[in-house]
């Protein structure tokens, strides 16, 4: 009777170990905009692994929500991501906007939200946050590490 326990709990814990440990990292970053001659690629690990659709795309959660903003430049940003667990490749991937205010300089990233459709369907797939639609200041990191990446490649393309 007790080894029949003990391979009860044995599974029941292996069961709910499995979606923590399945959850897939960021292996890429893939940033277009109309100011980059072509998407830019960012598969160093030292930048990428800053930053997860489990955490912080990129995101400063601790300023809260804030307007949209208006003159900016936005650039699509693509989290490809890579895990033991089987799905589509189209499952793969996680959609954020970010945008850099050219009146401040100020940086920010959106949540894409219900009505950005098939976008939406595709980020609430892996995670869903209560915030989808909202705008967000970007993070000291994200600004440090990946906005001089795209500032260089925009320069590059003029």
């Amino acid at each position: 009777m007790k080894s029949i326990m003990c391979a009860i709990a044995a599974i029941t814990l292996s069961l709910l170990s499995t979606p923590a440990s399945s959850k897939s990292q960021t292996v890429k970053l893939e940033i277009a905009g109309s100011e980059l001659a072509a998407p830019l690629q960012i598969a160093d690990p030292a930048i990428v692994n800053r930053f997860s659709i489990w955490g912080s795309p990129g995101i400063d959660w601790s300023r809260g929500l804030v307007s949209a903003p208006r003159n900016v430049e936005r650039y699509t940003v693509t989290f490809h991501q890579a895990g033991r667990e089987p799905m589509h490749e189209w499952h793969r991937r996680y959609i954020v906007i970010y945008a850099i205010d050219a009146d401040t300089g100020q940086g920010y990233v959106y949540l894409p939200g219900p009505e950005d459709g098939e976008v939406y369907k595709r980020n609430v797939f892996s995670i869903v946050r209560d915030v989808e639609g909202n705008w967000f200041h970007a993070s000291q990191e994200w600004e440090e590490s990946v906005r001089p990446l795209i500032e260089h490649a925009s320069a590059a393309a003029i």
